[in-house]
């Protein structure tokens, strides 16, 4: 069967020809094509996508929208991109990553949703029906159903898609399941697995200055793989080399640098003097440490051919699609809670099955380093081993809490019954007893805490269907409630913020316990404990950030990367958002102070750039410079010109004249609005 069989003329421009298709992808086309649900579970990089443009197209022939489920963030933008081929097809593609509350009236406009997870259950949450609109459901990365916490937040996805539409096709696309048939089982699919991959993989240990394969062995030299390393650049290759730790992220970069020349003049004033040194010589560090853009545009040059070998942290390999021709494992354990971890056979499988890049190598490489006789025992078994099953997390009591208001606000259940009838269609339900006990405890709290009311019958309150909407945890709603008993305080509000369960603050290190706790007590909180120490550090790092500490000094100051600074801004964003709609029902007279306390997180500015940072394109650097060279409103823009912005350092022509205009359209639009 070829390409051309299953889809019309016009696919061949996305696909650049006609090809014969993978065997697994006939069997999952077929059996879509006999309306069976299906998880396909393949090694990476072996065509999974192409079966799911089939769903898709399946779905848009008979006039139904599809739902496309990725974990990330960086994954939905970057499928986002991909999906935009289909609009020679004459399908309509979107993207939806967050605004929780916001209504998915959206989807009516377009054929193919591209969502997170958390984003899919945030919608079901404002309006279950919508999911009638759907014809296929695409669940990519099945497998995080085991992680602890986005899993959770799919299986409720799927499981209420089961409960609401069970004529939507569902198709979940994984690397290897070990218990695929449970998770055939839970969503009435068939199954398609195969060990095909599109590039061969050369799998080996590297042990005592050796590399053993299954089929040879070969002396490496100091340090160990270096040479192979070595090897794959000079025949035009790329590497991903992955450490345990940020810090040894780093230093394994640094150590690159000394064996490999520089090869380029690379030069970029926002980034660490340390990358860019590297980046000339074609090496880079990643973790979630460095900014947003700044690993980006590592990710980018990679993937140009600019930068020949990333040393990261595992969490690249569950991010964005970046493959290279070699992989090498330098770490299979990791530091947690003060104890040395094994790394999980699925974590190995992710990373190691970066190696090979399809339509550029003939074959893959993926190597584990071993430094010791028990972990080459422990990399032996890597290999050989199967992943960890998949096993469903949702059984917690904070998750059921949350599940179970989100069900009774949307009118999915009302009574207990309807209750257990969910949770019988839950991954849970097939791997574990669902005890009545535990939707029993998670109905007494909901009820003893105002957010849904009913003997029998349950019904939201108020406070219940506003805290479903948020998508925020009921224990976040009841801290952020008890914060508006007090006076408006930014310092004791940032921590308010980040006492939430949905915050995942920054640990507090024994030195730092002095000036945390002078913190602690400035704000009249007399909580010492680990938990109370870490909510403060971070509501530290935020008071920073949005009294426009300069990013290096934060970091310097607090010991962290600006990454983390960004993320921690991005969570305290939603949830002081959240605080700001309570208080719009709670507390009145607090309303514009927490409106601008968010938009000050969401945007790292003092109060005087509020009004700055409504013009597009104007962050806030650029707002603090326009306002520190006399222009302090939208107004003052408005009334300018192009070449008085243009005098003002990091304001080129073009941009100058963008901010003005936009200046102006927000000017006049204020003005229409009196």
């Amino acid at each position: 069967m070829k390409v051309s069989d299953v889809f019309p003329d016009e696919f061949l421009n996305i696909t650049g020809s006609d090809f014969e298709l993978y065997k697994h992808q006939i069997d999952a086309i077929e059996r879509l094509k006999n309306n069976e649900n299906v998880i396909v579970s393949v090694p990476t990089a072996s065509g999974k996508s192409l079966i799911g443009y089939y769903a898709i197209y399946k779905a848009f022939l008979a006039g139904k929208k599809s739902m496309y489920i990725v974990p990330l963030r960086s994954l939905a933008m970057e499928k986002y991109e991909e999906l935009l081929n289909l609009r020679s097809l004459n399908m309509r593609i979107t993207i939806s990553i967050g605004d929780y509350d916001s209504p998915p009236s959206f989807i009516k406009n377009n054929d193919v949703i591209v969502v997170t997870s958390e984003r899919a259950d945030s919608m079901i949450h404002h309006d279950p029906d919508i999911i009638n609109d759907f014809g296929a459901i695409i669940a990519d990365e099945i497998h995080i159903i085991n992680d602890e916490d986005r899993g959770p937040r799919l299986e409720t996805v799927l499981s209420s898609i089961r409960v609401i539409n069970p004529d939507a096709l569902i198709l979940g696309l994984s690397a290897t399941i070990s218990n695929v048939n449970e998770l055939a089982q839970w969503l009435n699919a068939s199954t398609v697995v195969s060990n095909f991959r599109a590039v061969p993989l050369e799998l080996g240990i590297i042990y005592k200055k050796r590399l053993i394969t299954d089929s040879y062995e070969r002396y490496l030299g100091q340090p160990d793989e270096l040479s192979l390393i070595k090897d794959i650049i000079n025949d035009g290759g790329q590497a991903l080399v992955f450490r345990n730790s940020r810090k040894n992220a780093e230093k394994y970069a640094e150590m690159l640098i000394q064996h490999l020349p520089e090869f380029n003049d690379f030069n970029n004033d926002g980034m660490p003097e340390s990358l860019v040194k590297m980046i000339r010589h074609g090496i880079a560090y990643h973790h979630a440490g460095l900014s947003n853009e700044d690993r980006r545009n590592i990710e980018e040059m990679f993937k140009n051919g600019y930068i020949k070998v990333i040393s990261a942290t595992p969490t690249l390999a569950a991010g964005v699609n970046l493959p290279a021709r070699l992989v090498i494992i330098r770490d299979i354990t990791r530091y947690s809670n003060g104890y040395s971890r094994p790394i999980s056979n699925i974590e190995i499988q992710q990373m190691l099955g970066r190696a090979g890049r399809p339509k550029y190598d003939k074959m893959g490489y993926g190597y584990i380093y071993a430094a010791s006789p028990a972990s080459y025992d422990a990399a032996k078994k890597a290999l050989s081993g199967e992943p960890e099953p998949v096993i469903s997390k949702m059984d917690s009591q904070r998750l059921m809490r949350f599940n179970i208001l989100a069900l009774i606000s949307s009118g999915m259940a009302s009574r207990m019954e309807d209750l257990i009838l969910f949770y019988n269609e839950t991954l849970m339900a097939i791997q574990k007893d669902v005890d009545d006990y535990y939707i029993e405890s998670a109905l007494y709290f909901l009820k003893e805490n105002g957010f849904i009311d009913g003997d029998v019958t349950y019904n939201a309150t108020r406070l219940g269907r506003l805290t479903s909407d948020l998508y925020i945890d009921p224990e976040t709603a009841l801290i952020l409630k008890s914060a508006l008993d007090h006076d408006y305080d930014e310092k004791l509000y940032l921590y308010y913020i980040c006492r939430t369960p949905d915050m995942i603050n920054i640990p507090a290190g024994t030195r730092e316990y002095e000036y945390i706790e002078d913190f602690l007590e400035d704000i009249n909180v007399f909580d010492f404990s680990e938990e109370s120490l870490s909510a403060a550090k971070t509501a530290m790092v935020l008071l920073g950030w949005i009294n426009e500490m300069p990013m290096q000094k934060i970091t310097d100051t607090y010991n962290i990367g600006p990454g983390d600074v960004q993320q921690k801004a991005s969570s305290a964003d939603w949830i002081s958002y959240s605080l700001y709609r309570l208080s719009s029902v709670y507390k009145k007279e607090m309303e514009s102070k927490l409106f601008h306390l968010n938009i000050r997180i969401k945007e790292g500015i003092k109060p005087d750039l509020i009004d700055l940072i409504k013009i597009p394109k104007v962050g806030r650097v650029r707002a603090r410079r326009l306002y520190d060279n006399g222009f302090k409103t939208v107004d003052d823009i408005a009334r300018s010109s192009p070449e008085n912005i243009e005098k003002i350092f990091g304001f080129s022509k073009n941009l100058a004249a963008e901010i003005v205009n936009s200046a102006m359209k927000i000017s006049s639009m204020y003005y229409r609005s009196q």
